[in-house]
């Protein structure tokens, strides 16, 4: 590929204890714990909402949430006063009044929110991050920081600033996407795993319809106290989560796939009759991306045996989940109860800067368990107060005590 070099003069603006970049469940999580510890705080979010994968990804449900302390448990039981959560498995949530939710925390925790701006460039000073270049209407600006967090979901921070990082299993295979997709007219309530692929593969047979399964164990998700719900059904297989290009491409096979997939329910299976599509979700579900190399790499081993390291922030329970890169059906494993450790949030390497969310420092296998919601928020968390008390105490984020993030 040709190379263009060229140099330009771009605005200094306002000068922030702590940055977090990305607005999804981590770094929601993040920002608002920054604020509320007293660091100056800017959360940069390339939509135009808070909650990423829970707002304008759709995922439900909330998985791994109810064991959580802190602000899990605050957006759980604000969710359960305002009637939008229990439904499916009783762990599914309306995703527009989460949405209010956030909006109010950030704003009373004293967040200064920027949306529609993309994350394009760091300063650093050595091997320091100091600064984050930010893409806004007007052109780039670049907003002087303390310390900063990644909660890019591709771990795009700790990209640009040179740390070094993993992609997928041993072949460098990721996790198949899902595009989820939001439809109105349902009454129908799934229980089993296998509920909605047999009555597909039923009416397949019966009416002798040129239709297949993407994936083997589809889910329609009711919302709570509404005739609404989300399908989990679609999937993107062999997709590179670093190529636009292939991203691109997936996003138009998803909704693709789900015109298709609606056709045949909706015509040909008499629970689905009344049932419209209302939305196919603004981002799409990439379960893997770039994972950092950090300080302690997660393993199998430690969630199968169940370790909780003296520096864990918090403590994850979801099996193993790999939808696999190129097979129709989902590979499960069982683990113990285990601690994310401080240490693996912390990328090898560089100072000023924490990652929270399915980035953190871990293996394929392990990634498969912990990326899901109620743990990347309890990452975020942790990484957003040890980012304040860093940046207000002048200290590196390695010299930070867990005791001070959580006390015991």
């Amino acid at each position: 590929m040709a190379v263009y070099t060229y140099t330009k003069q771009i605005p200094i603006g306002e000068e922030y204890d702590v940055i977090v970049a990305g607005a999804g469940p981590s770094g929601v999580a993040a920002a608002i714990a920054s604020a509320r510890t007293g660091a100056k705080t800017l959360l940069l979010e390339r939509s135009g909402a808070p909650g990423g994968m829970w707002t304008g990804g759709l995922v439900n449900p909330l998985f791994d949430g109810e064991n959580k302390t802190g602000i899990m448990r605050e957006i759980l039981t604000e969710l359960k006063e305002q009637n939008a959560f229990g439904g499916f498995w009783n762990i599914t949530y309306n995703f527009e009044t989460l949405k209010g939710i956030l909006d109010e925390k950030l704003a009373v925790s004293g967040v200064t929110v920027l949306y529609d701006t993309t994350l394009t460039d760091v300063r650093k000073e050595g091997n320091r991050v100091t600064g984050i270049v930010a893409q806004e209407k007007g052109g780039e600006v670049l907003y002087p920081c303390k310390v900063a967090v990644d909660c890019t979901g591709d771990a795009y921070l700790t990209y640009l600033s040179g740390g070094a990082y993993d992609v997928g299993g041993k072949n460098g295979e990721c996790q198949s996407m899902t595009l989820m997709f939001y439809v109105g007219g349902v009454t129908f309530m799934q229980q089993g795993a296998n509920d909605l692929s047999k009555m597909i593969d039923e009416a397949v047979e019966k009416y002798g319809l040129n239709y297949r399964l993407p994936f083997r164990q589809p889910y329609v998700i009711r919302i709570p106290n509404t005739d609404t719900a989300v399908v989990q059904l679609t999937h993107m297989y062999g997709v590179n989560p670093l190529s636009t290009r292939e991203i691109s491409q997936a996003y138009a096979e998803g909704r693709k796939q789900a015109r298709e997939v609606f056709h045949v329910m909706k015509t040909y299976i008499p629970e689905f009759k009344d049932m419209e599509l209302l939305l196919t979700a603004p981002m799409l579900g990439i379960r893997e991306s770039r994972r950092i190399v950090g300080e302690y790499t997660l393993t199998v081993e430690d969630l199968v045996e169940g370790r909780k390291p003296k520096d864990s922030l918090c403590i994850c329970t979801f099996n193993i989940d790999v939808h696999q890169a190129n097979s129709v059906e989902q590979k499960n494993r069982g683990v113990q109860p285990y601690g994310i450790p401080y240490r693996s949030l912390i990328p090898k390497g560089l100072e000023g800067l924490l990652v929270a969310g399915k980035t953190i420092s871990g293996s394929h296998e392990a990634m498969a368990s912990y990326r899901v919601t109620g743990n990347c928020v309890a990452m975020g968390e942790g990484a957003g107060k040890a980012a304040a008390l860093a940046a207000l105490t002048c200290r590196s984020v390695r010299d930070v005590d867990i005791n001070e993030i959580i006390p015991r």
